[in-house]
């Protein structure tokens, strides 16, 4: 596969991890390029997921193709987020600048901070495994939430299921701190379709949105959102949503959100874009589950909050 011409990093001894592993036997650690990945091969499904960034790159029944798009020209290297999977953008999304004040209260040079905050980009530490017949459990934890640019002292973490039909993610974040503290996040799910102009997204019928290409203008949705151009839009609401494409229908819902992104970059920003190859947009969408825009989150002093996603196959599948 194409996806680094960097060696292989050979896996680094981790008794702790591999203890808490053993009560998952169908979760291995291996490396991808420079990073770790726990690599999951049930008899049931399949998923690969990176230690860096916690994030989730593959996942599939296990006689069928991934149900996230992962670039052919992605890179497993350390610091850089991999295109594809689901990153998670933490602990603000997008650019800090466009977040509101409780949440740029917490950064520091504002405009100079890393787009989609930086948890994408940290080791984060195996915390939790459980495995039965039917299921795989793995909790990562973020121990490392300081950064120059982010102000306030948070914790993260990151609880995943596995089954034969479904995948979750539950992104809980704390605050240890005497004060509240506004943030921003997402998980910014990438699927794979073999025909952009055939892919439509429903579920958001009416909802109200902000078309970020167009000045940030608030509009209202009319059907099915379908990609004919770049797509950048934050839609309010958390209903389930069904998205489907000429190989597959899936349900995507949430909780504790009521933001989603759909996202696709079209033909000029696809040749900006790193890891994208210029024609990947025709194969590829983004619908994020989100906590954007108005709908940051202020996070009361001893406090918690928990973003979930659960994608399972559509009925008539």
């Amino acid at each position: 596969m194409p996806h680094s011409s960097r060696p292989e990093t050979p896996i680094s001894d981790n008794p702790v991890a591999d203890n808490l592993l053993a009560r998952a036997p169908s979760v291995k650690r291996e490396t991808k390029g420079e990073l770790e990945c726990l690599v999951i091969r049930h008899p049931l499904f399949r998923a690969d997921l990176l230690l860096q960034g916690a994030q989730l790159i593959h996942y599939a029944p296990a006689t069928e193709a991934n149900w996230l798009w992962l670039s052919e020209q992605a890179q497993y290297r350390r610091g850089v987020s991999v295109r594809g999977g689901i990153p998670v953008c933490w602990p603000w999304f997008g650019n800090a600048d466009k977040n509101p004040p409780a949440v740029q209260s917490n950064i520091t040079a504002v405009t100079d901070a890393p787009a989609h905050g930086f948890a994408r980009e940290r080791d984060w530490t195996i915390t939790q495994a459980e495995e039965d017949d039917n299921a795989v459990m793995l909790v990562l934890t973020l121990e490392n939430t300081r950064h120059p640019q982010w102000q306030t002292a948070l914790g993260l973490e990151a609880e995943f299921r596995f089954t034969a039909s479904s995948v979750s993610l539950t992104l809980t974040t704390s605050n240890p701190g005497d004060r509240d503290a506004g943030f921003s996040q997402a998980m910014h799910s990438y699927f794979p379709t073999v025909d952009i102009h055939r892919t439509q997204i429903s579920g958001l019928d009416g909802a109200g949105y902000i078309d970020t290409l167009d000045n940030w203008q608030t509009k209202t949705q009319q059907g099915a959102v379908t990609f004919t151009a770049e797509t950048d839009r934050i839609y309010t609401g958390g209903k389930p949503l069904t998205l489907q494409t000429p190989e597959r229908t899936l349900e995507l819902s949430s909780r504790g959100s009521q933001s989603t992104v759909v996202w696709n970059p079209w033909t000029e920003k696809a040749q900006r874009l790193s890891q994208f190859d210029d024609g990947a947009y025709q194969r590829m969408f983004c619908v994020e589950t989100a906590n954007a825009a108005d709908d940051a989150v202020m996070l009361a002093a001893g406090g918690q909050h928990s973003l979930s996603l659960l994608l399972t196959r559509h009925d008539d599948d």
